[in-house]
């Protein structure tokens, strides 16, 4: 299934939306700016996904990153986007009619994706600024994420950090840099997470 209004003139790269949001929460986006083109392939590089799982992305913003997933081949039915910004989540239902687009909470996955879903994820792309949460808040969410996907899945995300934006050894995962991007503004660096001693 494609996504019918997201046509030439990409409303999911909508910048004044983007921008007045980050001015309302600049802990919320983290960024003045969309994800580029480039960054939202190599991060969908990521994803490993069976045919009968799913894919989610925590943070959909304007949609950069959605709509790389389904580029990507991941079929609509099986992408579900949380944001929590109700503006947002309204910008994305509109853009990309075909995918699952929920208003909530990403710690809360276990409890607000279908019970179908659960278990089946099999890969979480996370557009959160996770190196501006606090530890605890930065756990929640890992803990939320892996809940819902097979052992040994990844968590993949970028940060304009050149370093880890999560403490692996601290937080309990094993993680590696797989890219940096200078095609993106500000460059920014793409980072697998499991959970350590996953298989």
């Amino acid at each position: 299934m494609t996504d019918r209004k997201a046509g030439p003139d990409r409303p999911d790269m909508n910048p004044w939306l983007f921008f007045r949001r980050w001015l309302a929460n600049p802990r919320e986006v983290g960024s003045v700016t969309p994800s580029s083109p480039a960054l939202k392939r190599r991060l969908t590089q990521e994803i490993r996904r069976e045919p009968d799982e799913y894919v989610v992305e925590l943070g959909g913003g304007t949609g950069a990153i959605t709509r790389g997933i389904l580029e990507r081949g991941v079929p609509a039915d099986r992408l579900y986007v949380l944001e929590i910004n109700p503006e947002m989540a309204r910008h994305l239902r509109e853009t990309f009619p075909g995918i699952h687009v929920i208003e909530g909470d990403a710690r809360r996955l276990g409890e607000i994706l279908p019970p179908e879903v659960v278990g089946k994820v099999g890969t979480t792309l996370c557009g959160i600024p996770m190196l501006l949460l606090t530890h605890e808040e930065q756990q929640a969410i890992l803990d939320s994420a892996y809940s819902v996907m097979p052992k040994g899945r990844q968590v993949v995300l970028y940060t304009y950090a050149f370093s880890s934006p999560l403490q692996r050894d601290k937080l309990g995962l094993t993680g590696r840099r797989v890219a940096f991007v200078t095609a993106n503004i500000p460059p920014a660096s793409v980072w697998a997470y499991q959970q350590r001693g996953a298989v």
